[in-house]
């Protein structure tokens, strides 16, 4: 059986079968741990085609604008959970007697789980496809008279035998248990109580507790045995098979777990967009913000916007660039908000933004080295092999940052290594930044930026980023001024220690 996916174009089946593109590497560097769950990374290593990311923006919008429809996706994820913890108490179950008892509630709960999906309807992504295709298979004549077939066997000892699953929160091994204490019953009442031992696992009915019930209620046990004969190959493995469908548990994962984080974005201020997909290759931004800025504490209301411009079509080729400029002027937080941006509009999300118009990527690949101790070479020859491998690795319509890479190591060789990799990236037609205090790279063929300090104003940092020409200084003079290291704050230093001396 196919089924669609929510997420991607296609079924879940192809959708697993689909090779992550954006490395851990980048996760590492964008996402904190408590940013987004473990369980959706995958997703975010997966860029969208062209044609998923809008139907996947308005899937995720909807979650936040709607709270009902966020309600149902969460009722959704605990009865898929639910049902498919019931399929695994089938599979281990040791005995046939026992997976006939299980199998017609299970299969109950499906046709319950199935007409929840039919719910789904067209406003938000895929949801409306999601759920025209349920509402077909649940009007399936043989589907129909399954359906009625399993109520049937259900409904005969209901009272006596309470396997019926209601949707609640109530997990597949409590179920069991409950189960087994129905069974338990039953075979006292028959006087057997030798059948039960004494020691047992309490997740587990015994045979001769099965075996007893079927006894008592054999009309039950021999309804199910020939519902189970009948359609158990046909939805387990067969043309019909089910088991597919609890993929949509990853999905609806996925959308909780994003929809949960921008919610947090959106609740502190921080503005919130779905760029629209352009044709042309260009990655624009207007009023971004780094959104991990969130993590710090750091209001949306405080975080200073910029704007992003990078196009390579007619003749203008500004897809890559140098950044240089302040220490502690907002180069850092620049480049975490065009790479988060990049990802989060690869992935389907929204952006941090005010509006946007961006080609779709199809990776991103970022290097912010980490001051650490390395376990290889040092610090310049591990910079250098991951830097080799981003530029071997990204293309054309690629997103790569790097941040003050081949630092560790002498001025000349990291101008050199520098330069290298720059005219690479721009040449190749990849997007992105490369962050430098290396002068010599600025004012050349590759454009530059420049983080803006307020001259006037003993070089205030604006945190603002602007387009530039050849950059003279990174405006390290002033720090040197506030610790007294400047030229002429040394020069009378250096005239009052020999005033000093002279008047010793």
């Amino acid at each position: 059986m196919t089924y669609p996916s929510l997420l991607w174009s296609g079924t879940l089946a192809e959708s697993r079968e689909r090779e992550p593109a954006v490395p851990e590497s980048t996760i590492r560097d964008l996402l904190a741990e408590d940013d987004i769950r473990a369980r959706s990374i995958p997703f975010f290593r997966i860029p969208c085609r062209p044609e998923e990311i809008p139907a996947r923006q308005g899937l995720i919008l909807r979650m936040l604008d709607d709270p009902i429809f966020a309600e149902r996706i969460e009722r959704l994820r605990t009865a898929l959970i639910d049902t498919e913890q019931l399929f695994g108490e089938i599979r281990r179950s040791e005995t046939e007697e026992e997976k006939t008892l299980l199998f017609v509630p299970a299969m109950n709960r499906f046709f319950a789980l199935a007409e929840e999906l039919a719910d789904l309807d067209g406003d938000g992504g895929r949801a409306g496809e999601v759920g025209m295709f349920w509402r077909g298979w649940l009007g399936n004549v043989a589907n129909e008279a399954y359906r009625k077939r399993c109520r049937d066997v259900l409904s005969r000892h209901e009272s006596a035998f309470r396997l019926k699953i209601h949707g609640s929160s109530v997990t597949a091994f409590e179920r069991k248990n409950d189960v087994r204490g129905e069974l338990e019953k039953s075979v006292r009442d028959m006087g057997l109580e030798d059948a039960i031992p004494p020691v047992r696992p309490v997740q587990k009915a015994s045979l001769p507790i099965v075996n007893g019930f079927a006894g008592v209620y054999g009309d039950y046990a021999r309804l199910a045995e020939s519902f189970r004969t009948d359609c158990e190959a046909d939805y387990i493995g067969g043309q019909r098979d089910i088991t597919e469908a609890f993929l949509y548990r990853e999905e609806l994962e996925f959308l909780l777990d994003v929809s949960a984080y921008f919610r947090k974005l959106r609740e502190g201020g921080y503005p919130l967009c779905c760029p629209e997909v352009s044709e042309r290759r260009e990655f624009i931004l207007n009023g971004a913000v780094d959104p991990s800025l969130l993590r710090r504490n750091v209001p949306g209301t405080e975080a200073v916007p910029n704007d992003v411009r990078m196009t390579d079509f007619d003749g203008e080729r500004e897809q890559f660039f140098i950044l240089s400029g302040a220490n502690g002027g907002g180069k850092t937080t620049y480049l975490r908000t065009c790479s988060l941006a990049a990802l989060f509009f690869s992935a389907g999300c929204p952006v941090a933004a005010k509006s946007g118009r961006c080609m779709p990527f199809d990776a991103v690949y970022t290097h912010f080295p980490a001051n650490e101790n390395y376990e290889s070479n040092g610090r310049f020859m591990d910079e250098a092999a991951r830097a080799e491998e981003i530029m071997d690795a990204a293309g054309e319509n690629s997103f790569a940052v790097f941040n003050e890479t081949y630092s560790g190591t002498d001025e000349k060789r990291s101008e050199e290594y520098s330069a290298r990799l720059a005219d690479r990236m721009w040449g190749q037609g990849t997007f992105g930044i490369y962050v430098t205090h290396i002068h010599a790279l600025t004012g050349g063929k590759i454009p530059t930026l420049a983080a803006v300090v307020d001259e006037g104003d003993d070089n205030r940092r604006t945190y603002k980023i602007r387009r530039v020409g050849e950059t003279k200084s990174s405006f390290a003079r002033d720090i040197l001024e506030k610790y007294g290291l400047d030229g002429d704050s040394l020069s009378l230093r250096i005239a009052e220690i020999k005033a000093k001396k002279g008047g010793a």
